[in-house]
């Protein structure tokens, strides 16, 4: 794989982690002001429950942090580039 090719892999696999942490991210905030909504509101709408909370998160991390490390292997990559 030359080194165009390593990048743009990189870049793909940083672009597709981070958008599974936005969408995650999300999918937490609004299943919070569902939840939020029921305690306020009294309604009895879908809502997941604290592990599918935290599953949330987790996923969310993760697919956060794995978009930092592609990230950094592009920057390690092209030394020249980088403003030290």
């Amino acid at each position: 794989m030359t080194n165009r090719q390593n990048h743009a892999a990189h870049n793909l696999g940083s672009r597709i982690a981070i958008i599974v942490a936005i969408v995650s991210f999300s999918l937490y905030v609004v299943n919070m002001l569902i939840g939020k909504i029921n305690i306020v509101y009294g309604k009895e709408m879908f809502h997941i429950g604290d592990i599918g909370e935290f599953l949330i998160m987790f996923v969310a991390s993760i697919a956060f942090i794995v978009a930092a490390l592609f990230q950094e292997a592009v920057w390690k990559a092209n030394p020249e580039t980088n403003n030290n």
